[in-house]
């Protein structure tokens, strides 16, 4: 198991701190990505790859990352927020990486001519966040808040468009084997109507995708929940 203490050497860490400062966003896009970067760029290590796109970037760490350290040649990106595309393309310009930056609600505004090698996300990861939960105003917050996995659905019902046969997919998800989950207060943050790994195993096999693997790691272990990224390619 991948543990984000444990990740880097402390070469690999000074090294990623570093570039994380190059980095432009504000507190409001951050979802977690610049935490989780170093554990894809783990997880991708010593493949490479054409075309990577990140899902839900925001100011697309986990994407730009990758790029950084070659394990993409160009990075295409996707987010509803304006903000969050255009600190990405300022912070493309400033290192000259080759990137393309939409603002697209889920899939709707990527173009129907790009395909990609690697899709890479860590997006909305609850589905019924409560609202008497000391938290609950989030279940309002796109960042983490995907209501009845919505945002999910459609992005499986359209990615097929824009992959190859040999593309995969790593996504993480949080909690994906339980349906009630609780952050450190011990109060109840998420209930799910249902298992979502069982959710998701629907959502991609409909789509002629399939779920090859599950890669658990540690995020933050006095949270007491699994992260697991989900690796999938189509059938």
């Amino acid at each position: 198991m991948l543990n984000l203490q444990d990740t880097l050497t402390l070469t690999e860490q000074t090294k990623y701190q570093s570039w994380l400062k190059t980095i432009k966003f504000t507190p409001d896009l951050d979802g977690g990505g610049k935490i989780l970067a170093p554990i894809f760029g783990k997880v991708l290590e010593n493949k490479k790859f054409n075309t990577a796109f990140e899902w839900c970037a925001g100011p697309a760490w986990i994407g730009l990352w990758l790029l950084e350290i070659g394990i993409c040649s160009e990075l295409v990106i996707g987010d509803i927020n304006k903000k969050a595309i255009d600190m990405v393309k300022e912070t493309s310009s400033n290192h000259n990486y080759n990137v393309r930056a939409y603002i697209s609600d889920n899939l709707k505004n990527i173009p129907k001519y790009e395909k990609f090698d690697l899709v890479i996300s860590n997006p909305p990861n609850y589905s019924n966040i409560q609202k008497s939960h000391p938290l609950g105003f989030l279940r309002y917050d796109l960042r983490p808040s995907d209501i009845d996995w919505d945002i999910h659905k459609d992005f499986y019902n359209n990615i097929q468009n824009h992959l190859y046969k040999n593309s995969v997919m790593y996504i993480s998800e949080v909690a994906p084997y339980d349906k009630k989950v609780y952050l450190k207060n011990k109060d109840l943050y998420d209930l799910r109507s249902e298992i979502p790994i069982t959710d998701f195993t629907k959502m991609v096999e409909k789509n002629s995708l399939k779920i090859t693997d599950t890669i658990p790691y540690i995020f933050d272990e006095s949270l007491n929940t699994d992260f697991y990224i989900l690796k999938i390619e189509p059938q």
